[in-house]
């Protein structure tokens, strides 16, 4: 028997193509060879063995790959640009009482520590001024500095442009305006030739002889136009995505869109949410709809660009719904889980650069074009400027106009895409390399494994059939007793 089981194995080892084993029953080599090769062939064995383990333990990880492209096009959407004036509401849209008690929710609503008594005074004048109910957006939008008043001069890809291509919108930085906004009777505006020639330029006035001293915020000195770039189904993010263009200067915004897809669970951490008021989601909309929706319950009434029951009216918008909509928003920004990335997102990374304006030039040019003469005549009448306080052309250009130029460096999309990083195929082939360096095996090889096993197995079951099937024919014959059953029957002088 012992004969026929090395035979088997012999077989096995001298056949199959399973690397080492061959020189283990090799009888032409010495014993110590023998032993070296069966060491080696251990070693390997356990190498691809651990391998193999790394590579399974590493698919369960479920990796990614990140893979950028640069997409070239002939055209590109040009994006929605919101801009604000940096002071929200102008002087010459309120009388002063009006200014003095606003100031006042102002500075509560920044945080500012405010006489209870004094905010009970503005509250009240407020109230018997516009009523319980009075529209807050309409009253921002009619106290903050107008669009017509503001932009000087407009021109798209070479073209005259006007307010007619913007649209009004409240955002938290107060009453802004949205050139090529996303509406079902205005076409989008694509930019077809890049350089700054062929964007947007905005010549504008932010009209700093209009701001009112006690509205302005320490934290906020800014005279200026505040502005941002977002796809035109994302709303403004006037809160993290916004820039500073300053009076006097010349700023340049080339920008170059960026396009990111990222993977759902259980590859990736993006989710788009079904949002209750927006059709495109983003983080920032979610956010945004969350945290109004959740000030709404706090404040016992609904936001009213969300929920047309039960209103909101201005005072609560202003003393309850903005600041705790704020702060609402930033503990939900702390958590992914409740309003996670995007999975396909647009934006626009920018390359910002300033110059002064020539004020001796471009003050003469100007002051024919909007008679700055006679503004700055009728501000000084108002007090807005001091009147024994000499101003200039040269003066005003430096603290009212701002030159805003937007446009696509290159036309060039630059894509982010996040791919998963294994499968069944990789993980076979890695497995299947580690086998083929090691061991020299393949899946045939682990077929013959297999098939050595299985036969060893009925091998030993043959014979071990066999076997009880001859010592149960002897007993019955009784032709051959054991020695140790006739022990004891043996005579004494055996």
């Amino acid at each position: 028997m012992s004969g026929e089981k090395i035979n088997h194995e012999e077989k096995f080892a001298t056949g199959t193509s399973y690397h080492g084993m061959a020189h283990i029953y090799d009888g032409h080599t010495t014993k110590s060879t023998r032993w070296f090769w069966l060491a080696l062939t251990i070693l390997a064995t356990a190498g691809c063995i651990s391998q193999c383990i790394i590579i399974v333990y590493n698919a369960s990880l479920l990796p990614t790959r990140i893979v950028t492209n640069t997409v070239l096009q002939n055209e590109s959407i040009f994006p929605s640009v919101t801009i604000c004036n940096t002071n929200d509401y102008d002087r010459s849209a309120l009388n002063a009482t009006d200014l003095t008690h606003l100031s006042t929710i102002v500075d509560s609503i920044y945080g500012y520590t405010i006489p209870l008594d004094q905010q009970k005074a503005a509250v009240d004048y407020l109230t018997s001024q516009y009523g319980e109910n009075f529209d807050y957006e309409l009253f921002a939008r009619n106290a903050g500095h107008k669009l017509k008043n503001m932009l000087i001069n407009c021109t798209w890809m070479g073209n005259p442009c006007s307010t007619q291509d913007f649209i009004s919108t409240t955002t938290t930085a107060g009453s802004c305006f949205t050139f090529n906004p996303a509406l079902l009777n205005v076409p989008l505006k694509n930019q077809t030739s890049s350089g700054n020639a062929y964007g947007l330029r905005l010549i504008l006035n932010v009209e700093q002889y209009k701001y009112y001293s006690d509205l302005y915020v320490p934290g906020q000195p800014d005279a200026g136009i505040r502005y941002t770039l977002h796809y035109y189904k994302d709303p403004p993010n006037m809160v993290a995505e916004s820039f500073f263009a300053a009076t006097g200067f010349h700023t340049y915004v080339p920008m170059t869109l960026t396009y990111e897809k990222r993977l759902k669970k259980p590859w990736g951490d993006c989710d788009e949410q079904l949002l209750r008021y927006h059709l495109f989601y983003s983080r920032y909309a979610c956010l945004t709809e969350s945290a109004a929706l959740l000030a709404s319950d706090i404040c016992n009434c609904s936001y009213q660009e969300y929920n047309a029951s039960n209103p909101c009216n201005g005072l609560q918008f202003l003393t309850c719904i903005t600041p705790v909509a704020a702060t609402v928003r930033t503990q939900l920004s702390r958590n992914l889980s409740t309003c996670p990335i995007g999975c396909e997102t647009y934006s626009y990374a920018t390359q910002i650069s300033q110059s002064s304006i020539a004020s001796l030039a471009f003050g003469r040019v100007m002051d024919s074009f909007i008679n700055i003469s006679g503004i700055i005549a009728d501000a000084k009448s108002r007090d807005w400027i001091p009147k024994n306080q000499s101003y200039t052309p040269i003066d005003f250009i430096r603290d009212n106009i701002v030159y805003l130029d937007i446009y696509y460096r290159k036309l060039d999309m630059v894509q982010i895409l996040q791919q998963e990083d294994t499968g069944f195929s990789k993980v076979l082939s890695e497995i299947g390399g580690q086998m083929g360096i090691f061991i020299g095996a393949s899946i045939l090889t682990l077929c013959e494994i297999v098939q050595y096993l299985i036969g060893k197995y009925c091998n030993a079951e043959w014979q071990s059939e066999a076997k009880r099937k001859t010592s149960n024919a002897v007993d019955s014959d009784n032709r051959v007793i054991p020695l140790e059953r006739t022990v004891g029957f043996m005579p004494k002088d055996a």
